[in-house]
C-alpha cells in the first residue's frame, strides 16, 4: 500500500508556549570613574575598568595608606553614602597636569586598538548610570569629552565647576551647553567640599564633583540629588543661601544650572541644585535613560521576528504592562503604548520598520514651594459671633 501522505501521528502531541517575558525593574545606579591612583595594587591594570563594591577592594587603590591620587577618596566617599558598584579606570600621572588630563580623556591606542582613559569605560559589562573624573572635569575641553561620552552610553555626568568666584562660575556655565552635545545630562558643581583624611590627619579639600556623585548615586535615577546632607565638614568657597531669598549667590548659581554645597537648617552642608547645566531636571534625564536602556534590552530579544499582527500586539501589550508597573510604584504618574497611526505605512513595513509610541509623564522635584497666607475678616466675624 502507498504511504498515507496526510498522516501525521496516531497519538498525542503537547506543545507549550511561554507568555512574553517580563521586562523587570529599571535597575540601580552603577558608577564609572576615571582618575589617578599611583600607589594602587599592581594587580589592578591601568586603563582597564576595575570593579569596586566594598571598602576592602577600595583599599587596593592605595594599600600604603597614603591616599594618593584622585580615586581613593572619591570612591571612599561614595561607599560611605551608598553601596553601589563603582568601576574605576586608573590612568598614569603625566609629567605635567596637561599630560595627566590627556590621559584621563584617553582614546584609542593606534598600535593596539586598546581603549584608554575615558574610552575604557565603554568596556564595562554593567550599564553605567553615572560617570565622572573628580579633579579633571573643570575645563571645557574635558567637560565636553565626558558630555559626549555620557550621551553615547546614556549616563549622567557629574562635572567639576571652576575654582572661581560665583560670577566667574556663572560665566563659565554659559560657555558650556547644548543639549545636542550631551550637556543636558551634566550636573556641574561649584565649590570644593572638605573631608577628613587619615593620611593627612586633617581636613582636605576634594574636587567639587566628589560628594555630588555620591548624592546622585544615593537616590533613584528618576529622583533629584538636591537637598541631601553630605559628609562635607567645610567648603572652599562659602555660598550665600537663604530659602526665602531669590537674590542670593546660591539662587544665582542654580539659575544658571550650577549646583553647590551650602549650610542649611538640615545641619552641615547640603548639595543644592536639581538641574543640569542646560536647566533640565537631572531626574528627567535619569528617567529617560533608565527607560531607554530597558527598551533596548527588551527589544534585542524580539529582533528578526516576523511582523505579524499577533507579534506587534504582543509587543505593545508587553511594554504597556511594564509601563503600568512604573505607574503603580510611582516612578511615573501615567503612560500608554500604541502603534503610531501615521508613521506606520506600507513602505515602512516593507522595509521592516515599525513605530511604537510610548507616552509617559514625569514627576517634577519639589523645587519651589509657595505658601499663600490669607488674612480673612470672615474668620474674625465667625469668632466674634461665637464669643458674643
Amino acid at each position: 500500500m502507498a504511504e498515507v501522505l496526510n498522516f501525521e501521528h496516531n497519538g498525542i502531541t503537547v506543545n507549550a508556549t511561554e507568555s512574553p517575558e517580563a521586562m523587570g525593574g529599571l535597575g540601580d545606579n552603577v558608577i564609572g570613574l576615571v582618575g589617578t591612583a599611583p600607589n594602587a595594587n599592581l594587580l589592578i591594570p591601568k586603563n582597564t575598568p576595575f570593579r569596586i563594591n566594598s571598602f576592602t577592594t577600595q583599599a587596593q587603590l592605595d594599600p600604603t595608606g597614603a591616599e594618593a591620587g584622585t580615586l581613593f577618596q572619591a570612591v571612599y566617599q561614595i561607599l560611605k553614602v551608598v553601596k553601589v558598584p563603582v568601576y574605576v579606570v586608573i590612568v598614569e600621572e603625566g609629567a605635567t597636569p596637561a599630560d595627566t588630563q590627556n590621559n584621563v580623556i584617553g582614546g584609542i591606542e593606534p598600535e593596539t586598538g586598546r581603549k584608554l582613559g575615558l574610552a575604557a569605560l565603554s568596556g564595562v559589562a554593567e550599564d553605567l548610570t553615572i560617570i565622572g573624573a573628580p579633579g579633571f572635569t573643570g575645563t571645557k575641553a574635558v567637560a565636553s569629552e565626558f558630555a559626549s561620552f555620557g550621551k553615547r552610553i546614556k549616563a549622567r555626568v557629574v562635572l567639576d565647576g571652576k575654582d572661581a568666584a560665583v560670577a566667574d562660575q556663572v560665566t563659565y556655565s554659559q560657555e558650556l551647553g547644548g543639549a545636542d552635545l550631551g550637556f543636558d545630562r551634566c550636573l556641574v558643581v561649584h565649590n570644593m567640599p572638605a573631608v577628613y583624611s587619615k593620611a593627612a590627619k586633617k581636613n582636605v579639600f576634594l574636587a567639587p564633583s566628589s560628594l555630588a556623585i555620591a548624592a546622585l548615586a544615593k537616590v533613584k535615577q528618576w529622583e533629584s540629588p538636591g537637598n541631601q546632607v553630605t559628609y562635607a565638614e567645610d567648603v572652599s568657597r562659602t555660598v550665600e543661601y537663604n530659602i526665602l531669598d531669590t537674590s542670593t549667590e546660591g539662587d544665582l548659581l542654580n539659575r544658571y544650572g550650577v549646583s553647590y554645597y551650602a549650610r542649611t537648617i538640615l545641619g552641615g552642608f547640603s548639595l543644592l541644585g536639581n538641574r543640569s547645566i542646560t536647566g533640565k531636571f537631572i531626574s528627567y534625564v535619569g528617567l529617560e535613560d533608565a527607560i531607554s536602556r530597558k527598551l533596548v534590552k527588551a527589544g534585542q530579544k524580539a529582533m528578526a521576528k516576523n511582523l505579524t499582527k499577533s507579534f506587534m500586539d504582543q509587543e505593545v501589550k508587553r511594554i504597556n504592562d511594564w509601563l503600568q508597573t512604573l505607574v503603580a510604584d510611582e516612578t511615573i504618574p501615567g503612560g500608554s503604548v500604541y502603534l503610531h497611526p501615521e508613521l506606520n505605512s506600507v513602505e515602512k513595513y516593507k522595509n521592516g520598520t515599525w513605530y511604537v509610541v510610548i507616552d509617559y509623564g514625569r514627576y517634577a522635584p519639589n523645587e519651589h514651594m509657595i505658601y499663600q497666607l490669607n488674612a480673612r475678616d470672615e474668620i474674625i466675624e465667625q469668632f466674634l459671633e461665637d464669643v458674643l
